[in-house]
C-alpha cells in the first residue's frame, strides 16, 4: 500500500514541547529529567542526557532532540505526543519531522523554486519585475533604496556570488540551523541549491554596481538564515528559531521563499511572538500546490502569489482567498550558483512564488524607509505588519478581469504604496489561531480539513471524514468501545498532519468523499479510505478509527 511505504520517509528529528512559560536552562533539564520518567513514551524516543533548549529567547516552546538510535516511526513520535499531552506540566506537543530533500513525498505537486524551462515573453530585460511594480519610479521620486532596513532570510543559506558578495550580506548576524554552526553558507546540495542567494539577489542586488540584477531594495541589509537544503518544509522547528533570531538581530521584516503543507503550533506562536515585536512577515504561497501553503496561510504573514510580464499570473502559482497580493515571479533575473561547471556564478531567469515575495519584501524595505522604521515602530507597535499589509492591499495596480479570489486585490505597486498616507490609529493585529484545539471531533474537526481539499464541498468532507474517522467527526457523539479512554484532543492533529503530507491519506478522503480517482499504487487506499491512514497512525488514532 502506498501509504505503508510513505512511512518511512518520516524522520522524526525532536519533539516540540510548550510549557506555557519561558523556562530557564535548569527548568528544561528538570522539565524533561520529569517527563522521561512519568511518560515512557517519551522516554522511548529520548535521552537521558538530550541537550534540549527554547525555540528562542523568551519562547515557551522546548524542542527536545529525538535520539537517532532510539528513533523509530512517525507513529511512535505521535504516540509520544498524545500520551504528552495528558501531562500537568505539557501545554502543547508537536512532532518535528523531517522530510529528505531527496525523497520529497509523491504529494499533487511540488514546491520547488528551480529553474524554468520556457521563458516568459516579456521578460528578457533585467529590470521588467522592478518596472511592473514601479519600483524605479519609487527610487527616484522618494529617494528609496532600503537604506537603514535590514531583512531577515531564512532560505538555504548564502553563496559567494558577486550580486549579493556585498558588506550589506551581515554572514556575521546569520545562523546555521541546519548544521548548527555559525557560517549559514549554502553547501550547495538538495533541491534547493543556491535558492537561498537566488532569492537574495532579487531582494539586495545593487544594480548600479552589478546591472545584470535588478534587486528591489539596493542599499538593504540582509541577514542569512540558513534552515534547509530545500524549499519544501515539514519540519518548520528551523524556521521558527531563525524568527526568533531575527527578531535579537533586530531585523525589521523577514522574507520567507519556503513553506510546507503543515506547519505545529509552535511556528504560529513564533510568528505572533515577532509580530508583537514590531516584525513584518512574508512569505510565498506555493508553487503548484492546491493550496496556499504555510507560513503564508497565517493570518497575520503576508502571502503572495506570483505573475508574470503583462500582469498574467503564473500558472503554477498557488492561489485562493488566503493570498494577500501577487508579484512578478515568473521568468525573474536572479543570481544562480553552479556546482560545477564552467560558469559557477551566472545570472538568469527563474520562476517561482519564491522570487514574488522576495520582490515584495523589497519594496517593504522601501516603505519603510520612506516613512521611518523607528517612527513606524513606536507609532504602531505590534500593529505595524497590519498596518502595511491594510496599506499594501489598497495600494496594488488593479487589473482588467483580475481575479481577486485567487490572487488578492491586484498587482504590487511600490510607487502608489509609498504615496498612501499612513492611517491614524491603523488595523488591529491579527493573531494566527493557531491555539490548542478544544476538542477534536465535531464540526470544527471538519472545518481543520478544509483547507487540503479545494475540490470538496462541506458535505463532501464530512462525508469523507465520517468513512474514515467515524460518526463522532461529524460531532453525532462518540463511539463507546470497551476499555477505551476519550480520545484526546490532538487526534486532530495527527489527522491534519497526514493528510498534509501522504498523497494516499488525501486521496482516500477525496475517494471517500467522491471526487477521488484511482491510481496505481492507491488502489488499496482509496478503495478502504480508513485503511490508507491507520497504515500510518498511532495507536491511539489507530483505535478511534476502528471504532
Amino acid at each position: 500500500m502506498a501509504s505503508r511505504k510513505a512511512a518511512s520517509k518520516y524522520q522524526v528529528t525532536g519533539l516540540i514541547i510548550n510549557v506555557g512559560y519561558s523556562p530557564s536552562l535548569r527548568q528544561i533539564s528538570s522539565i524533561v529529567t520529569q517527563l522521561r520518567k512519568d511518560v515512557p513514551e517519551f522516554a522511548a524516543l529520548v535521552s537521558k542526557d538530550v541537550r534540549a533548549s527554547l525555540l528562542g529567547k523568551g519562547a515557551d516552546d522546548i524542542l527536545v532532540p529525538i535520539n537517532p538510535r532510539k528513533s523509530k516511526s512517525i507513529a511512535e513520535a505521535w504516540g509520544a505526543v498524545h500520551a504528552l499531552m495528558a501531562h500537568e506540566l505539557v501545554t502543547d506537543c508537536e512532532p518535528a519531522v523531517q522530510v529528505p530533500s531527496e525523497q520529497e513525498p509523491p504529494l499533487p505537486a511540488t514546491l520547488k523554486s528551480g529553474g524554468s524551462n520556457h521563458d516568459a515573453p516579456g521578460s528578457e530585460k533585467q529590470e521588467w519585475s522592478v518596472d511592473l511594480v514601479h519600483a524605479r519610479s519609487a527610487w527616484s521620486q522618494f529617494s528609496v533604496s532600503g537604506k537603514g532596513v535590514k531583512v531577515g532570510h531564512p532560505d538555504t543559506g548564502y553563496t559567494r556570488h558577486p550580486e549579493i558578495l556585498d558588506s550589506r550580506l551581515l554572514v556575521a548576524e546569520g545562523y546555521n540551523f541546519e548544521e548548527d554552526s555559525a557560517d549559514p553558507l549554502d553547501p550547495l546540495k538538495g533541491s534547493g541549491t543556491g535558492h537561498g542567494a537566488a532569492t537574495a539577489s532579487v531582494i539586495m542586488a545593487n544594480s548600479t554596481n552589478s546591472p545584470r540584477v535588478f534587486g528591489v531594495a539596493p542599499a538593504v541589509k540582509l541577514v542569512p538564515l540558513r534552515v534547509s537544503d530545500s524549499v519544501v518544509h515539514f519540519n518548520f522547528s528551523n524556521v521558527a528559531q531563525a524568527l526568533y533570531r531575527a527578531r535579537d538581530r533586530k531585523c525589521h521584516l523577514v522574507s520567507m521563499s519556503l513553506g510546507g503543507p503543515w506547519a505545529g503550533r509552535s511556528l504560529g506562536r513564533a510568528v505572533d511572538t515577532v509580530i508583537a515585536d514590531g516584525l513584518i512577515l512574508l512569505a510565498a504561497a506555493g508553487n503548484k500546490w492546491p493550496w496556499v501553503v504555510y507560513p503564508a496561510l497565517f493570518d497575520n504573514v503576508v502571502a503572495v502569489a506570483a505573475c508574470g510580464p503583462g500582469f498574467k499570473p503564473w500558472r503554477s502559482s498557488a492561489a485562493g482567498p488566503a493570498v494577500d497580493i501577487t508579484a512578478p515571479g515568473d521568468s525573474v533575473w536572479r543570481a544562480m550558483t553552479n556546482k560545477k561547471g564552467a560558469e559557477k556564478y551566472p545570472v538568469k531567469r527563474s520562476s517561482g512564488t519564491s522570487y514574488a515575495v522576495a520582490t515584495t519584501a523589497g519594496v517593504c524595505a522601501l516603505w519603510l524607509e520612506h516613512h521611518g522604521v523607528a517612527e513606524l515602530q513606536a507609532r504602531y507597535g505590534g500593529r505595524l505588519a497590519a498596518v502595511f499589509l491594510s496599506l499594501l492591499k489598497a495600494s496594488v495596480t488593479e487589473v482588467p478581469g483580475w481575479d481577486a479570489s485567487a490572487y488578492g486585490p491586484g498587482v504590487l505597486n511600490a510607487t502608489k504604496l509609498l504615496e498612501t498616507s499612513l492611517p491614524a490609529l491603523g488595523a488591529a493585529s491579527r493573531k494566527t489561531g493557531m491555539a490548542t484545539p478544544a476538542n477534536a471531533q465535531g464540526i470544527q474537526a471538519i472545518d481543520r480539513l478544509q483547507k487540503y481539499f479545494p475540490e470538496l464541498t462541506l458535505q463532501q468532507l464530512a462525508k469523507a471524514t465520517t468513512a474514515i474517522l467515524g460518526d463522532r467527526a461529524k460531532g453525532r457523539g462518540q463511539a463507546k468501545v470497551k476499555n477505551q479512554a476519550p480520545s484526546r484532543p490532538t487526534l486532530m492533529d495527527e489527522v491534519e498532519f497526514y493528510v498534509a503530507t501522504d498523497a494516499g491519506v488525501r486521496a482516500a478522503f477525496l475517494a471517500a468523499g467522491g471526487k477521488g480517482k484511482t491510481r496505481a499504487g492507491l488502489k488499496s487506499a482509496t478503495s478502504q479510505p480508513a485503511k490508507a491512514l491507520e497504515a500510518l497512525a498511532s495507536e491511539p488514532l489507530r483505535q478511534l478509527i476502528k471504532a
